[in-house]
């Protein structure tokens, strides 16, 4: 069959990697904005861990996460020191011959989320190119707004002479440069809603209901990806939630944002209230971190009621704050009104930020004893340095890594802000961390 476009989610080529309601949004949302104006479209998903000619299928857990297909490649020579194998996440070469051999497209859609993962979309490259010469091909994503010069000389240097395009500007601009250059060959659709409905299974959709964010954290990028902080109408997103529940009988919804109980009262709160009134037995989970101090016991209340099932809450550090968003006593005051209106400890945790420059790993250890002390799940999350942030800048001083160079060393397991990772203090750090949610889940 023939199609307008075809769009495609690349391998991960990394040490670890996991579907914790991880989907690539921005391609996914091209792909709605695309079928509403009429063309006909094939969504190709490289991670999707469904698909039905895998032979051994990765294993899930409840809310529609789990692990993915993956095989082992051969690591780069510059991580051999790291203690960990190298993986291709994603459909065996195989079966991504099979799938493109099928199809026909007018063109196609490249997307790339952590800024370290560009080797997959560079292997698409390689294989596209050499098949598809004149077919044009689009890369956005994170990794190309992060690391424009790095995606732009890479192409100078080895596809000068391809049809391929760099996606830098906001989807509405680029959405009017397709339809000056291609006709819909079909009907507009419904709706605009990403395309979740076009993968092999949906366990779960994705939902924002605002764009960027009104914080300015030294580590963070979301300026950079979005220069202002946008809420969408309450109405609007209480709408996309019905029709996924509704025409899907999908159940379990991750928010994205940045800042999600920001304005409560006007926003996620609205939202809430009609999604009760309306009796959608649905399930909320909240992978970004939540902002401790807009939750009260009445934000709690409603959280509980629309039945939110995972929790997790920024508090990045217990000594060594990095910015002041939190005061100890505010997160602790939120965990305590979560717990008072029935949240279990399972369905909360918060995240600790670790591996930043000059990290000492034997201080990092109180931030998990202080959790533990409070009943508290700690959930670590590796630092890696985005570019253009200040700590990025502090990180490329500290580094090991030529960080500038390459996005490949922004990668958080291989720690790169650090000089010299010691790894046996690494691994207790990680023992311990789930040591402690052992404990407090078991008692």
């Amino acid at each position: 069959m023939v199609y307008d476009f075809l769009l495609i989610n690349p391998w991960i080529y990394d040490f670890a990697a996991y579907d914790f309601w991880l989907r690539p949004y921005g391609l996914l949302l091209l792909g709605g904005k695309l079928r509403k104006l009429g063309y006909s479209i094939y969504y190709l998903d490289l991670l999707d861990p469904f698909h039905p000619e895998l032979l051994k299928k990765p294993k899930r857990k409840d809310f529609g996460i789990g692990h993915f297909y993956k095989e082992v490649i051969p690591k780069p020579i510059f991580f051999k020191d790291i203690p960990r194998r190298f993986y291709r996440y994603g459909l065996p070469l195989d079966i991504f011959k099979r799938i493109l051999n099928s199809l026909r497209f007018k063109a196609i859609f490249l997307t790339c989320t952590m800024t370290y993962w560009y080797p997959g979309v560079f292997a698409l490259l390689e294989y596209l190119t050499s098949n598809y010469p004149e077919i044009p091909i689009y890369i956005g994503g994170i990794y190309v707004k992060l690391c424009y010069e790095h995606i732009k000389n890479h192409l100078s240097l080895y596809y000068k002479n391809y049809p391929i395009y760099i996606v830098n500007e906001d989807i509405e601009k680029f959405l009017e440069k397709i339809r000056k250059k291609y006709e819909p060959s079909q009907q507009p659709y419904i709706n605009d809603y990403p395309i979740f409905d076009m993968q092999s299974h949906c366990p779960y959709v994705i939902v924002m209901t605002s764009y960027g964010c009104p914080f300015n954290c030294p580590y963070c990028g979301s300026k950079l990806l979005f220069s202002y902080f946008k809420k969408r109408d309450p109405e609007e997103v209480f709408e996309e939630i019905r029709f996924w529940y509704e025409n899907h009988k999908i159940i379990d919804f991750a928010f994205y944002d940045d800042a999600l109980l920001f304005d409560f009262e006007n926003h996620l709160g609205i939202i809430l209230e009609k999604i009760i009134s309306k009796n959608l037995k649905v399930r909320f989970h909240t992978p970004n971190a939540i902002h401790a101090r807009f939750i009260t016991r009445e934000v709690a209340k409603l959280l509980k009621k629309a039945e939110f099932k995972t929790i997790r809450i920024g508090l990045e550090r217990v000594e060594e704050r990095l910015d002041n968003k939190l005061s100890l006593e505010e997160f602790l005051q939120a965990v305590n009104y979560l717990k008072e209106v029935g949240f279990k400890e399972k369905e909360i945790g918060a995240y600790l930020l670790y591996g930043i420059p000059g990290e000492n790993f034997d201080a990092f250890k109180k931030s998990l004893l202080f959790l533990k002390e409070h009943r508290i799940p700690p959930y670590l999350a590796e630092f890696s340095p985005v570019p253009k942030t200040l700590f990025f800048e502090i990180a490329k001083n500290e580094s090991r890594y030529p960080l500038e160079e390459d996005p490949i060393f922004h990668n958080n397991t291989i720690f790169p802000a650090l000089k010299n990772p010691d790894w046996e203090k690494i691994k207790e750090v990680k023992d311990l961390a789930r040591k402690i949610r052992y404990q407090i889940f078991q008692s």
